[in-house]
């Protein structure tokens, strides 16, 4: 007999309610461990003295009120029970029904806004064209452009305004100058 099954059976001993196989391995037990003898002597010792106490008298009406505050608690209506509202917009109440309408009609008025027009073609020509150094040239009014952009971007080789690229010039100088890696 283990702990578990010991404590189980102690109500039992006590109430002389248990067979003698199970009894004689219950006091086995009992008699191997002293603090299981402690607890079967304090739980007797309980068992008599609540018999020991006198009884306590109600009053005549305990009984019938106590059960029609059994049977009022048990036709009240739960507290967790939370009333919905019955008009309900995709499941929104009208209040939040409005709130979210203004955000999505706000939402869809900056995407609008932000989206461009197609129906105006974008100015690829700069406005300036030129040597930067030199005078500037006006830009023209009313520039043609061609509907087909990517073969403009395609037909750029590079970048004018661009001035991290060095152009290297090169000079015929012929005979004139003798270069290093020209000696014989």
């Amino acid at each position: 007999m283990d702990r578990y099954q010991f404590e189980d059976a102690i109500s039992t001993y006590l109430d002389n309610e248990l067979p003698l196989s199970e009894r004689k391995a219950f006091e086995e037990f009992m008699n191997a461990n002293s603090d299981a003898k402690n607890l079967v002597d304090s739980i007797r010792t309980n068992m008599t003295s609540f018999k020991t106490l006198s009884p306590i008298n109600a009053s005549d009406g305990f009984m019938p009120n106590l059960h029609k505050k059994i049977e009022f608690e048990k036709n009240r209506p739960s507290k967790k029970i939370v009333n919905r509202p019955s008009k309900t917009l995709f499941g929104f109440t009208p209040l939040y029904a409005g709130i979210m309408t203004v955000l999505v009609v706000s939402f869809i008025t900056v995407g609008v806004n932000f989206w461009p027009e197609s129906n105006s073609p974008v100015n690829t020509l700069p406005a300036y064209t030129g040597n930067i150094s030199g005078s500037p040239n006006s830009a023209p009014r009313n520039p043609s452009i061609d509907t087909n952009q990517d073969a403009i971007l395609a037909a750029s080789e590079s970048d004018s305004a661009d001035t991290t690229i060095q152009k290297k010039k090169n000079f015929k100088l012929g005979n004139q100058v003798k270069f290093v890696k020209d000696q014989p």
